[in-house]
């Protein structure tokens, strides 16, 4: 019986714990990388860069985007890569905005020959809210990042709400096991806090390069469970 209990627990700890990544040394990404040029002049200024994308299912292509009209801009993924001089070393945190069940299985069909082409295929991260399509992504061996509710969006909120939030964020992490859960800073410290055993990643950073501003993306980065913070920053310098 004693030998039945500490197997259960053990089973029970490899399911919470994180894989093991080897993050890069600076936590500061860049935030929203919309330009091919602005990728190339931040390569290397930046240890990893943010990049919203979406995919067409009519032309059957990814593009940097936040909206399905932005794809009339046209600039697919793949010539944004392009331009890079070794993508390889940069690490890449890219934002489905319309990834779901129902497109996954096709859009990575379109990713899957860019990351191999490009060697990025250990740098690179696949974030969306959609549960069932970061499933899907796991399943093609992609890092996920699951987009997680920000309590701060909510005009009236009390004990109770913050409880079931964290009850639907624990759930979701329980049934999918992300490599990290990602959310506005507003949510600092409540999700590090609540989930400490997370690799949290925290997006929209107060977007003025002010001291104060600084002193706060400091702050972010001590914490142990922050793994990322995307900033708008002009640089990563400022430790």
């Amino acid at each position: 019986m004693k030998k039945i209990t500490i197997l259960f627990f053990i089973a029970i700890s490899l399911l919470s714990c994180q894989k093991e990544y080897k993050y890069p040394e600076s936590k500061l990404w860049k935030h929203g990388v919309y330009s091919k040029w602005e990728a190339k002049e931040l390569e290397g200024v930046f240890d990893g860069l943010e990049v919203d994308v979406i995919y067409s299912p009519e032309k059957n292509n990814i593009y940097v985007g936040r909206v399905v009209a932005d794809t009339i801009k046209n600039l697919p993924l793949d010539e944004w890569f392009s331009v890079l001089n070794e993508p390889s070393k940069t690490y890449y945190w890219i934002d489905f905005k319309n990834l779901s069940k129902e497109n996954a299985d096709s859009a990575f069909e379109v990713l899957n020959p860019l990351v191999k082409k490009y060697g990025i295929e250990e740098v690179t991260f696949v974030e969306s809210q959609d549960l069932e399509a970061l499933k899907i992504a796991k399943e093609n061996d992609y890092r996920t990042i699951l987009w997680v509710e920000n309590l701060h969006y909510w005009k009236k909120r009390y004990l109770k709400d913050t409880i079931f939030v964290m009850n639907k964020i624990r759930s979701q992490i329980e049934e999918l096991h992300p490599d990290a859960i990602s959310c506005e800073y507003t949510m600092f410290p409540l999700l590090c806090d609540t989930f400490p055993e997370q690799n949290i990643h925290f997006w929209d950073t107060p977007k003025d390069y002010t001291p104060e501003n600084v002193e706060f993306t400091k702050k972010l980065c001590e914490n142990e469970s922050v793994k990322v913070v995307l900033v708008d920053y002009p640089t990563a310098d400022i430790f």
